[in-house]
């Protein structure tokens, strides 16, 4: 290939890019209030999962939030990916949009749990000897499924009382968009019961 011929490839794929700014292969900041969130990009789950039809992340003890556990779940069938918590039935779940948000989810699923070739602790700190914790530790639950039957179970610490945990950077952008998506979650409950007692103080 000529140097001509390499220069009007650079620049198509450059028009390209600026066209798509919201394609996969970007590297931004995509976690932040100000995200502008698509269900336009079309996701084929047979990139990232294999032989499973439903994928459920439980995130328990979560510290920080307004409670202790949240759901996220995803299925394959219908390309819906929600969040929810279990024991609150009386507010819907909340979807999950972003296509960045879903295509980062699958793609970790699949390295760290499913097929397994990336190491999720990259290494272990010792803390000092005598300042042992014991307190009730953050996990994340990652359940598969397939037609109905539990295929994987995996249970993933987040924080060690003896060691600090070392993760892999791929799998602390995974924990950094739960977080994020468990924020946007409880924005979403506040706003459902604030608009909830506001009515009940119009008509009661």
């Amino acid at each position: 290939m000529n140097n001509k011929k390499k220069y009007l490839l650079i620049i198509g794929i450059c028009l390209f890019m600026l066209k798509n700014p919201n394609n996969c292969w970007s590297n931004n900041a995509i976690y932040n209030d100000d995200l502008v969130k698509s269900s336009s990009s079309v996701i084929d789950p047979c990139l990232f999962v294999n032989d499973v039809d439903s994928i459920t992340v439980l995130y328990w003890n979560a510290w920080g939030c307004n409670y202790d556990q949240y759901t996220i779940s995803y299925s394959l069938a219908t390309g819906n990916m929600v969040v929810y918590v279990e024991y609150l039935k009386s507010i819907p779940a909340y979807p999950i949009i972003c296509s960045e948000q879903i295509m980062l989810f699958l793609s970790s699923i699949d390295a760290f749990y499913l097929k397994k070739s990336i190491p999720i602790v990259e290494k272990k700190i010792k803390q000092n000897a005598n300042e042992h914790l014991e307190y009730d530790i953050p996990t994340f639950h990652v359940e598969c499924y397939k037609k109905g039957k539990r295929v994987l179970f995996s249970s993933t610490l987040l924080e060690d009382g003896d060691y600090e945990l070392v993760f892999n950077p791929m799998f602390e952008e995974f924990k950094s968009m739960v977080f994020s998506i468990v924020d946007e979650y409880d924005r979403y409950v506040k706003k459902l019961r604030k608009k909830d007692d506001s009515y009940r103080c119009r008509y009661y």
